[in-house]
């Protein structure tokens, strides 16, 4: 083609090639060049609420006229090939939470996209890259980038290889990193934006002969602040010797020489970066023993891929170092509500701190940082809540705070909220179900566990679970969970109701975490655990050594690497409570909810522990709390006065989560020896019902309107 200026004008836009000293791209011997361009298209996304098929075509189809007007004006450029950014169309957010319409929408979307822009493209006889999800003949949905010819027909597709953890939940990824032969623009190869965080794609692609790598984005080619993302690119781009392409939405288009060098940049929405190059040249690099007009002749000789076998392990030793919290479903789920409503729900908080409503807003940006953990969300609102709340200030709900269950009226639904990690109310299935939810369950036989009708107010359900056990060192039963993941804080409500004539008790319910996580209970009575291998927290009523009634007042029994030693040198569990008693009621359900949260690193104290009944606030223990004398058996919460708590350390390690919920009821003789029984009742009845833990406060259950 014909020499063109270095200065491309276009509307707006204006993409200046700066000097280039060497021209590298001059000394091949060829001198072949080309006019590449690669488009940084303006946001146009299409409204996650349609629920009509019909509907989301009709707006793909006016996104795919603005695209055919952003087509013509690179061929009135004289463009030789024109690259789109990663989600081409704009569904990505709609099919995130729209996956099974998405099946009927993808095919014929795509197809219109690939005709329309292809023919467009084919108009000027240009090269067309672009980018969206797409289903294959396997029935996988992959985020696949299409490589039209000259002509407008496909050349060849790439699926990516390399999605995020969030993005690889409903998605299939990509096993190979093809190369297309040109006789104009050389080997060409796709990579699509997170591949890029993986060096190995790239050079993948490079090892495979390609010359020049069209990058269709979202994103940059690293994790991190200020401008690490672009210098990233131009790290890839250099060491391996390839040009590279991107097309980035809404900023940071660019093209980038085998150098690292920016040869040109987009500005403004639709903006092009445009530039003339020579995909063939532009790759003289060496030392001063050694000089090579293409450095890839050396440069992928010195490699040594004997020793590279690590790169090709699927489990490297490093993940057991660093383990993840979210399944890829999981992730997936939640990124999906982070794209949609998750935005929505972050600006209606927004609106309630610049109104002046400073609790709401405290509580949507507690519910938001709990709803969508790692996101950016979580991070924006924790800044949003630190100018929100005075350093110091109790940040957890009291009287009246809605919570989870505010929500799902009755409880129906509840299970389906992203922040519920696991929900019982008793009312499906056999013991034998039963035993299937749970990851351990003792005393099935019917004697021990059984259903009973009946059922907390409010409840939408008739059942619950009754537990039966028998004065004895071991007789009693038990539900053990397993949670999905481990977190960082955990809420854990259930409803009880004890017998007319309830005794004393000792073991009840109890959250925590164990490190490796186990599909059953652990021991450890008597010893103190390392701080990277277990905690342990229960809410059990005690009697107080007889001076208040069966079945006794509720306190914290803990175990953790700190706990104080008792006065027979063992480590029983550490017990805290209010000065003033809080009486466990005879003959009626309550509501009962107890939080634990970690310590955010290991040598920080602000754990807490926090527990409500029927709704209301009744324990808040925090760093500053102020507390009665430590002994070895725990301290009190005094209703004057006190010494400021040091905080909870509950972990040394931040690879101990809690991923734990265990419901118990044992009767032991110890129980009534320790409040002075002369005849304890042998036989004691309770019931659970409405189980609900979930990483944010759920509060009691609401009656249906």
């Amino acid at each position: 083609m014909k020499p063109v200026p270095l200065l491309l004008s276009l509307g707006l836009l204006t993409s200046q090639l700066p000097p280039a000293p060497a021209r590298a791209e001059e000394s091949s011997p060829t001198n072949q060049r080309v006019r590449v361009a690669a488009v940084q298209a303006q946001r146009r996304v299409i409204d996650f609420r349609l629920a009509q098929s019909a509907d989301v075509l009709t707006h793909v189809d006016k996104n795919l006229t603005e695209l055919e007007r952003i087509v013509h004006q690179a061929g009135a450029q004289k463009c030789d090939a024109l690259a789109f950014p990663e989600d081409t169309l704009g569904l990505l957010n709609w099919t995130g939470v729209n996956e099974a319409a998405a099946k009927e929408v993808l095919p014929a979307a795509v197809k219109r996209m690939l005709d329309r822009l292809g023919r467009a493209a084919a108009s000027h006889r240009m090269f067309l890259i672009v980018c969206s999800d797409h289903l294959e003949a396997d029935g996988g949905m992959y985020n696949t980038a299409f490589f039209l010819g000259r002509d407008g027909k496909e050349i060849g597709r790439y699926h990516k290889v390399c999605p995020t953890w969030s993005e690889s939940g409903p998605r299939k990824r990509g096993s190979s990193f093809p190369v297309f032969p040109t006789p104009d623009l050389g080997t060409v190869g796709m990579l699509i934006c997170y591949d890029l965080v993986m060096p190995e794609t790239a050079r993948s692609l490079a090892l495979a002969g390609a010359d020049l790598i069209f990058f269709p984005t979202m994103g940059g080619a690293t994790i991190g602040d200020d401008d690490i993302g672009e210098q990233a690119l131009r790290v890839r781009a250099v060491e391996n010797f390839v040009w590279l392409i991107v097309a980035h939405r809404g900023s940071g288009a660019m093209i980038i020489s085998p150098q690292g060098k920016i040869v040109a940049r987009a500005e403004g929405p639709d903006g092009f970066a445009i530039a003339d190059i020579d995909p063939f040249g532009g790759r003289e690099g060496g030392d001063a023993m050694n000089h090579q007009r293409d450095m890839r002749a050396r440069l992928f000789r010195e490699r040594n891929p004997a020793a590279f076998g690590l790169l090709t392990d699927s489990n490297p030793p490093v993940l057991s170092k660093v383990p993840i919290d979210l399944t890829s479903g999981e992730a997936g789920r939640i990124a999906a509500r982070v794209l949609t409503v998750g935005e929505e729900e972050f600006k209606a908080a927004d609106a309630l701190a610049r109104a002046g409503e400073t609790r709401d807003a405290i509580a949507a940006f507690q519910r938001l940082r709990a709803e969508y953990p790692a996101s950016w969300i979580d991070r924006v609102a924790q800044d949003r809540l630190a100018k929100l709340q005075p350093a110091g200030a109790d940040s957890t709900p009291t009287v009246g705070a809605s919570g989870i269950a505010a929500q799902f009226p009755g409880d129906t639904g509840l299970e389906r909220d992203t922040r519920v990690l696991f929900a019982e109310n008793f009312e499906t299935g056999r013991l034998d179900d039963l035993a299937k939810r749970w990851s351990s369950m003792k005393g099935n036989a019917g004697q021990v566990l059984a259903f009973a009708e009946d059922a907390p107010p409010a409840s939408a359900g008739k059942r619950c679970l009754q537990i039966t056990a028998a004065l004895g060192e071991n007789d009693g039963g038990h539900l053990y969970k397993q949670l999905s993941r481990g977190v960082e804080k955990l809420h854990a409500r259930f409803y009880v109701k004890f017998a007319e004539d309830a005794p004393y008790v000792h073991h009840f319910v109890h959250l925590g975490g164990y490190r490796p996580p186990t599909p059953w209970p652990q021991g450890g009575a008597g010893e103190r655990p390392r701080g990277d291998e277990r905690i342990t927290v229960g809410i059990e009523p005690h009697g107080l050594y007889g001076s208040v009634p069966p079945p006794g007042a509720w306190n914290f029994y803990s175990y953790w690497h700190e706990m104080k030693v008792s006065a027979d040198s063992k480590y029983w569990g550490n017990a805290i409570s209010p000065e003033t008693p809080l009486l466990v009621p005879r003959a009626r359900w309550q509501c009962v909810e107890v939080m634990l949260k970690l310590n955010s690193a290991p040598d920080q104290a602000d754990g807490e522990l926090a527990l409500w009944l029927d709704g209301e606030k009744a324990m808040h223990i925090a760093k500053g709390t102020p507390r009665g004398p430590w002994s070895g058996m725990g301290f009190k919460l005094p209703k004057a006065g006190g010494t400021p708590f040091e905080g909870f350390r509950w972990r040394t390690s931040d690879e101990l989560k809690l991923n734990f919920f265990w419901l118990l009821h044992y009767v032991t003789d110890l129980a009534p020896r320790q409040n002075r029984v002369a005849n304890p009742n042998r036989i004691n009845r309770v019931w659970f019902d409405d189980i609900v833990v979930a990483t944010d406060f759920v509060g009691p259950i609401q009656p249906k309107r």
